[in-house]
């Protein structure tokens, strides 16, 4: 692992779940109903949520590595 804990396939997780927020946005600018509109709400929030939590968990294996 890197020593600053940010491994390839961690950073790719954070890019991928960027672009399903970016597509949540994109879907609830979009919608025509208030189903549609809930479902790219929710691919926002989980799109944020996992990037952050991937985010935290690459801090944590940088500070585990640290000392």
């Amino acid at each position: 692992m890197p020593a600053n804990g940010f491994t390839l396939s961690r950073v790719l997780y954070i890019v991928l779940s960027a672009l399903i927020a970016l597509i949540g946005l994109f879907a609830v600018s979009r919608a025509g109903d208030v189903g549609f509109a809930l479902f790219g709400y929710g691919l926002i929030f989980f799109g944020y949520a996992f990037g952050f939590w991937m985010l935290k968990r690459g801090l944590d294996a940088r500070e585990t590595a640290a000392g």
